[in-house]
């Protein structure tokens, strides 16, 4: 009997598994439809394929909550931070909500100094958000930098390489902000990478705007939204492979999605050829939204009024971002790549918001086994006494 029994528990029920091949069936449809035609076209609404998308996107995320309900829905856990990390949580959890506010206010009242803000064309003060976005890829890479060096030194090789190439990518990811140098410097643009750069600059992602804008937008998603909502269901997952265990360190906190959800509002309007016209961007709009109203649900369960009324606020926050920028904002026709600005930027603070709390989750985790490692040599020497 108890065989049997243990045998059934591990079977996934058949609700369960219907509502996840729906959701992973709707998902390759998403990506199917992204290349069938790559843009919402224009009438909006004279296009049923605009409203197939979205219903298909909508689906996916809506299957996808299904499927994993037993999970989210569950009561959070309070995470064993150090007290610096969730001082620093909540502070930044006010902060960026705040600031979306005011950018987005100054995009209405005063496009002109919200470009200028981030996008200034000359010097001085020479397009400020790279430079800040750059300055918060370095320190991100600081802190994986001293992950790797925790981790070679509890001899965990492939949390250390793994830390080693978070570092990389951050280091790549800061040398294409400045161009490589060419934006302090201003060295003229080797003829070859000029014939294929759409911005004449040395550097990468300009090759193909579109193709490595979509990637930071869904990757930048994946992690601050999509991984700490599902935080649970993928330490699970996570947990059942011991050499990578140490991987649920990590998983942002459930709260990143209610600090950096109000930064996937900024996007180009909907009547450019960017923005939400790619299909990645509206997903993220669509699967944000979704997002945000299931922990509203989750909340609202377990009587938790606080937290309602702060998903609530962040909802409303999110909204109000979306909509200002798709129809009323003019900070795009002056100059197009200035509100994409304001999303790099948060998605850039958040890679180093999850760079400090998979440092300080390492930390933790470093101090409490030398404690452990201590506790036998004390009780002998009490022993030794008595």
């Amino acid at each position: 009997m108890t065989k049997r029994k243990t045998k059934e528990r591990k079977l996934i029920p058949i609700q369960q598994a219907i509502f996840a091949t729906l959701a992973f069936g709707l998902l390759a449809a998403s990506v199917m439809m992204f290349f069938l035609e790559t843009k919402i076209t224009s009438p909006f609404m004279e296009r049923p394929f605009n409203f197939y998308r979205i219903l298909v996107m909508a689906g996916a995320i809506v299957f996808l909550l299904l499927a994993t309900k037993a999970s989210w829905l569950k009561k959070t856990d309070t995470e064993q931070v150090s007290g610096m990390v969730t001082k620093y949580l909540s502070r930044i959890g006010i902060t960026l909500p705040v600031l979306a506010i005011i950018f987005t206010l100054l995009q209405l009242v005063v496009p002109e100094f919200a470009t200028i803000l981030v996008r200034k064309e000359d010097w001085p003060f020479f397009r400020n958000a790279i430079f800040i976005k750059m300055a918060l890829q370095i320190i991100g890479l600081v802190f994986f930098a001293m992950t790797a060096r925790r981790y070679f030194k509890q001899r965990n090789w492939l949390g250390g390489i793994l830390s080693v190439l978070i570092c990389l990518v951050l280091f790549v990811m800061a040398g294409e902000e400045l161009s490589w140098g060419q934006r302090i410097f201003g060295w003229a643009t080797p003829e070859a990478i000029s014939k294929v750069n759409t911005q004449n600059e040395t550097n990468l992602h300009n090759i193909a705007t579109q193709a490595f804008q979509n990637t930071l937008y869904f990757g930048g998603w994946l992690l601050l939204i999509g991984f700490s909502f599902w935080r649970k269901t993928l330490s699970g997952i996570i947990n059942k492979v011991k050499p990578l265990a140490f991987l649920t360190n990590w998983l942002p906190p459930m709260s990143f999605v209610l600090i950096f959800a109000v930064g996937f509002g900024f996007c180009d309007p909907l009547s450019s050829e960017t923005g939400l016209a790619y299909g990645s961007n509206l997903f993220i709009v669509i699967a944000t939204l979704i997002v945000l109203v299931a922990m509203c649900v989750k909340y609202v369960k377990e009587r938790n009024n606080p937290m309602v009324n702060r998903v609530i606020a962040v909802t409303v926050i999110f909204l109000f971002v979306l909509i200002s920028n798709l129809f009323f904002s003019r900070v795009h026709s002056i100059n197009s790549g200035a509100v994409t600005e304001y999303l790099e930027m948060y998605i850039s603070f958040g890679l180093m918001s999850w760079a400090y709390v998979v440092n300080s989750r390492v930390a933790n985790q470093s101090k409490l086994a030398i404690e452990t490692a201590k506790e036998p040599t004390k009780s002998k020497r009490v022993h030794h006494a008595i």
